[in-house]
């Protein structure tokens, strides 16, 4: 069934374009472009071509430190060359030159999470810094890694017998698994076990599911709740298997009084998701639907 979004026609080419983009293999979606598809909700006029120019022009800074030449010439790092000089030289490039920070200030303002903004003001949350050291990273012609460690989020690199593990939050710092180890204790304050899973790279849907939570997560806590229905649907667009989503995208019309989309959402869930442990409150949810459709009519 095809999904029901608002008759809105900048919307309606976002979630067009944002479809066709994550379609594909994971590896082959641009999470440049994918980043600024998710800007767009708030900023609907944006200049994606300019976007994409800025972070061409940082890559080409990195490489000019080097002494590489123009990857429109030459895209293929040389395979000597060693590693940490072109992660130092991205160092450099991003926090000792453009001074890339995050927001300590305004953690929340959904600002952080725009690819666009983050050019721009040079202000970001762990994420979004991330991403933007991978994407300069792919310019440059090397591979990094985002690593989604509970609470908070950064990148590596693989070399040949280890992974090193970046900190772009912290000005490119580098890390072993050992220190990785002692910054998830200190964020979450126990003796958690560790999980593998944590220190493995993630997939680009899963990054860019963690960029949509953080969104939705905002604006749900702003009441903004037209811009979190519109996260809902980008999620449901990149990861159709999330039922999560579709509930949340029905407690959203909800709220927002759009009572035969909410219905549909929910009923939906409850059918795909039967045993859920929320069973009884989504059901309740429903049966006031119900009735609030009863009276209207």
């Amino acid at each position: 069934m095809a999904e029901r979004f608002p008759k809105d026609t900048a919307q309606q080419r976002t979630y067009r374009a944002f479809a066709a983009l994550v379609a594909g293999e994971d590896t082959a979606i641009d999470l440049a472009q994918a980043a600024l598809l998710i800007a767009s909700i708030e900023y609907p006029e944006i200049d994606m071509a300019h976007s994409m120019s800025q972070l061409d022009a940082l890559a080409r800074r990195v490489r000019a430190i080097l002494a590489l030449p123009d990857p429109d010439m030459l895209p293929q790092l040389p395979p000597d060359i060693e590693p940490f000089a072109v992660l130092d030289a991205l160092n450099q490039v991003l926090f000792g030159e453009e001074q890339f920070h995050g927001n300590t200030t305004d953690y929340n303002n959904p600002d952080n999470s725009f690819l666009n903004k983050v050019l721009e003001t040079h202000m970001c949350i762990p994420i979004t810094l991330s991403l933007l050291y991978m994407e300069v990273g792919k310019r440059v012609g090397i591979q990094i890694d985002g690593i989604g460690l509970p609470y908070h989020f950064m990148v590596a690199y693989r070399l040949p017998d280890e992974r090193i593990y970046i900190d772009p939050y912290d000005g490119g710092q580098f890390l072993t698994e050992l220190e990785c180890r002692a910054l998830i204790r200190r964020l979450i304050r126990s003796k958690a076990k560790m999980q593998p899973h944590w220190f493995e790279p993630v997939t680009h849907r899963q990054l860019l599911t963690r960029v949509l939570n953080n969104l939705k997560q905002i604006y749900i806590d702003r009441d903004a709740y037209e811009h979190a229905l519109i996260i809902c649907n980008l999620m449901i667009l990149l990861s159709p298997h999330l039922l999560i989503e579709r509930r949340d995208r029905g407690i959203l019309h909800l709220q927002l009084k759009h009572y035969s989309h909410a219905l549909h959402d929910l009923t939906t869930y409850l059918e795909l998701a039967p045993n859920a442990k929320d069973r009884d409150e989504i059901q309740e949810h429903i049966k006031t639907i119900r009735q609030i459709i009863a009276m209207l009519n």
